[in-house]
């Protein structure tokens, strides 16, 4: 009995040791970027974030978007903006294509694309989640920065100069919105730099004022004005559409305008023949935007059929669809047609 007692003690004490030696090697394998990534990457030198998940790309992506958090800045651009400013410098070309769209790659709300993102390490956990760390290389991103804002200067001169030389209010318009365009990513791109090379942000020299071409673009586009005429509009929801959708680009409503918005739209009561109680109502929508000449710049026609309970709650699925594709569609073209007026 008491050598049973004996054998069993040392089995314990063997097992215990065994554990203990191996929870000992798994924490000295644990790097230390884990718990201290300035350690290894000077803050003088690097920006550094850590990010983990089930493999080694979504630790890379949230790496990234930490990242990203370091530099949430107060200017925000919306998607429009953003593809409309890759288009407007599609020629614009850099020493590098190395950048990082955190919204694009990471499934979390960010609104930055940050440039020359790299990743150093991983380590994986005895749970399995991997972890890596991904960091800046402040020098020398702070170099990419300043290529990529003095580029983008160049362009913001280009189109400035190009509004001050048209005779065409249109073109006028047009130049300096798309200067405004690129003017508002520059922003962004010098919040990253103050924090990433405040040095290298400190001695750039830019030609222009952000804050006057702002104030310009939206000059030019209260000289443009626009005047609207729509037939069989049912308590002018269709008209509030299509004036607040102009009035957020800026244009004021104006009887003299240099833009003519002409439209018409049909709602028609259709019985399908079914079973349930359901209404619907087919509708017509036909929407033109005319310079002072007449010329066509943007149209949009749009025709479907809506269902509710009720014919009128039916008509008003119908407007609430056509509202959808002005603020949407007709929105994008208008800017489309600008753009290309200039680029």
């Amino acid at each position: 009995m008491k050598k049973t007692i004996f054998i069993l003690l040392v089995f314990f004490i063997v097992i215990s040791c065994a554990v203990q030696a191996k929870s000992k090697k798994e924490t000295s394998s644990r790097p230390v970027w884990m718990d201290n990534p300035k350690a290894k990457y000077s803050e003088q030198l690097y920006l550094t974030a850590i990010g983990e998940g089930d493999s080694w790309n979504d630790a890379e992506n949230m790496a990234a978007a930490n990242l990203s958090k370091i530099f949430e800045s107060k200017i925000k651009a919306e998607e429009t903006t953003k593809q409309r400013y890759r288009e407007l410098t599609i020629d614009n070309k850099t020493t590098t294509e190395d950048d990082f769209d955190v919204n694009k790659n990471v499934n979390i709300k960010s609104e930055q694309t940050l440039y020359n993102i790299q990743f150093a390490d991983s380590y994986t956990d005895n749970l399995g989640r991997v972890h890596a760390l991904a960091y800046l290389k402040r020098f020398e991103t702070g170099e990419i920065y300043e290529e990529k804002i003095n580029k983008n200067a160049e362009r913001i001169e280009y189109f400035f100069k190009q509004s001050k030389e048209a005779s065409d209010i249109l073109v006028k318009y047009a130049a300096m919105n798309a200067a405004s365009v690129i003017a508002l990513n520059n922003e962004i791109l010098l919040d990253q730099l103050n924090i990433i090379s405040p040095d290298t942000k400190e001695f750039l020299e830019l030609k222009y004022n952000y804050q006057d071409i702002i104030k310009e673009a939206a000059e030019l586009a209260k000289q443009v004005g626009f005047s609207i005429n729509i037939q069989n509009d049912p308590d002018n929801k269709i008209r509030i559409a299509v004036e607040s959708m102009l009035t957020d680009l800026g244009f004021i409503i104006s009887e003299n305008g240099v833009l003519n918005v002409e439209s018409d739209v049909l709602f028609e009561n259709t019985d399908l023949k079914r079973d349930d109680d359901f209404k619907f109502v087919r509708y017509n929508f036909n929407l033109k935007i005319n310079d002072r000449a007449g010329n066509t710049i943007v149209s949009l026609f749009e025709k479907g059929k809506e269902g509710h309970t009720t014919y009128f709650e039916a008509q008003e699925r119908a407007i609430r669809t056509i509202d959808k594709k002005i603020r949407k569609s007709l929105r994008k073209k208008l800017i489309a047609y600008f753009d290309g007026l200039v680029m």
